[in-house]
This record gives C-alpha cells, sequence and structure tokens, in this order.
C-alpha cells in the first residue's frame, strides 16, 4: 500500500514533459565591473551580457573612447567591412520594433559601435527590451543572426552611466537617485 501511495505521489510530482536537451541554456543577467586603475585612478566600466556562445559589451573608458562603446562578439568569424575604414553595415533589431540598419566597424570575430547619438539611442532601446538580433554575414558570405536574450540591461545601464559620469542621462532615464537614507521609489 505505501508503495502504491509513493508511486502515485511520483508520478503526480514528474514534469508533463523532460526538458529539450537542444534548448540554449538561459542567458545569464547583465552583468557590471568596475576597475580603477591604481596609479592614476582612473574608472574603467564594463557591463556584459553573455548569451549561449555570443556576448553583448558596453564599455566606459575615458582613455579609450569619449562616450559608452557597444561591441558584440560571435564564435564566427564576420566579413570584414571597408579595407580602410573596417566600417561595415549591419542591422539590428530590438523586439518588435522596426529594423535599423547602421555603421559598425567590423574586425575579426567582433563589432563596434561607436559616436554619442548612435550608442544613446541603442542603450535607450536596449534597456526596455526583451531580445536583440543583430544580422549580418561571416566569412564565407553565410547570413547569420546573433541573439541576445536581454536580462538585467536596465540596472546594468543604469550603473554604466552613474560610474561614467553620465549622471544628466542617468537621471532622464532613471530619474533622479534617491536622497541619502531614503529607499528608491
Amino acid at each position: 500500500m505505501l508503495l502504491v501511495v509513493l508511486g502515485a505521489a511520483l508520478a503526480v510530482a514528474a514534469p508533463d514533459t523532460p526538458p529539450d536537451p537542444f534548448d540554449p541554456p538561459l542567458p545569464r543577467p547583465m552583468s557590471v565591473e568596475t576597475v580603477r586603475d591604481t596609479m592614476s585612478d582612473d574608472v574603467r566600466v564594463t557591463a556584459t551580457l553573455r548569451d549561449a556562445t555570443q556576448r553583448l559589451t558596453l564599455t566606459c573608458d575615458p582613455h579609450d573612447h569619449e562616450f559608452i562603446r557597444v561591441t558584440f562578439t560571435s564564435m564566427r568569424w564576420l566579413v570584414r567591412g571597408n579595407f580602410i575604414t573596417r566600417e561595415r553595415a549591419l542591422i539590428y533589431r530590438f523586439d518588435d520594433l522596426p529594423p535599423r540598419r547602421l555603421i559598425w566597424l567590423v574586425k575579426d570575430r567582433e563589432g563596434r559601435l561607436g559616436g554619442r547619438s548612435r550608442v544613446t539611442e541603442f542603450l535607450r532601446h536596449l534597456i526596455g527590451a526583451s531580445e536583440l538580433v543583430i544580422r549580418t554575414r561571416d566569412v564565407e558570405s553565410n547570413r547569420i543572426e546573433l541573439r541576445f536574450r536581454i536580462v538585467g540591461a536596465r540596472e546594468a545601464v543604469r550603473q554604466l552611466l552613474e560610474a561614467c559620469g553620465e549622471t544628466r542621462l542617468r537621471d532622464s532615464w532613471f530619474g533622479p537617485p534617491a536622497p541619502a537614507g531614503r529607499p528608491a521609489v
């Protein structure tokens, strides 16, 4: 009798279908890393989103570039951009928004988006999106799509803007920080 009850309890508790082994693992939430140079006290902040085999990185380093830089990294070698400038038009899309075609700097397995206005628009869409798709070609001219399931971008971008000294932009998107001793709303 005990075995019958135990068997029935296990049957009810068992999932209906086992997980599909071919489903990609869930993405990790976007992480933020802050590194301070020991000699100059300069700060470099990096927010990273890893999904399956690709990576999306947001970097703020005042010595390397004037504003935040967006970089994606693929496991496949990408078709090069212009011979001299390395620029190449790529298409990306957030959720159901219309696709955007912008110039990216492409080299080897990574693409970089620069320029304050282009990066600002990209970040504004990133914080509210659940998926980003970037379409490009590999070195064999095969079309590839890099899919990023976005988790934790809102908080990561807020931390990045704060650490990079972009308080005006941070306040316009997220509101001013709560006064000391009071919880944020």
